[in-house]
């Protein structure tokens, strides 16, 4: 519906995915980490299409506040974190199960994905972006040979492989942030063997941090 919509047929759009919005809030109690994380894609997707919709002024009244939704996604968010953002096996250097490698996986994209579209928001309308320390130990995008395969065997092959690419632990988040680090041997060798790897959104996210944080 959004991406067909007409301008006769705004206001009910958006009344709907308001109430899709509000639905999400409410079940939000669910305990499945994959409940939780479908949850916060769903309301994620919903927040990014209402900021970009081209609103009329008859359609306005049927807008969420903006300012309510994105503490209600932070909320979603938060409570997906808390359930953990990587495996027991990914903290020990070991290969985790490949369903729980892409519950955790899918969560750490979608968390990246959000602190993104906040910081167009506030670009959007002004306001100052702040350095994300709450994620500063996220592990960093997975290579495109890991994210696209659909075969578990092949993927167990390929995490054996990128386990001995690193075995001193993956890349993390931070590591994208200019700090005094930046510029030595070590570090560019990290992030040069990351690069290497990375698919799109791994790209994007690296041109993003550079742009923010100066990495």
């Amino acid at each position: 519906m959004w991406l067909e919509k007409g301008a006769e047929y705004e206001v009910f759009i958006l009344t709907t995915m308001r109430k899709e919005m509000e639905k999400i809030q409410t079940q939000i109690s669910f305990e499945s980490d994959y409940e939780i994380l479908c949850a916060f894609q769903a309301y994620l997707l919903y927040a990014m299409a209402l900021h970009l919709f081209p609103m009329t002024n008859s359609a306005e009244d049927a807008l969420p506040s903006e300012s309510d939704f994105l503490i209600k996604m932070q909320e979603i968010a938060f409570k997906s974190a808390k359930a953990g953002l990587s495996t027991t096996a990914e903290q020990s250097y070991t290969r985790p199960a490949w369903e729980s490698w892409i519950l955790t996986s899918s969560k750490r994209r979608t968390l990246f994905v959000m602190y993104i579209f906040t910081n167009v928001y506030n670009s959007h309308l002004k306001l100052p972006n702040f350095v994300a320390e709450e994620i500063r130990g996220v592990i960093a995008p997975e290579g495109k040979v890991l994210w696209e395969a659909h075969d578990r065997t092949y993927w167990e092959k390929q995490y054996n492989h990128h386990l001995s690419d690193w075995p001193g632990g993956m890349l993390q988040i931070s590591e994208l942030w200019k700090s005094a680090e930046t510029g030595t041997t070590a570090r560019r060798e990290r992030i040069e063997r990351w690069l290497q790897s990375a698919d799109e959104f791994g790209i994007m996210l690296f041109s993003t941090c550079a742009h923010i944080h100066g990495c």
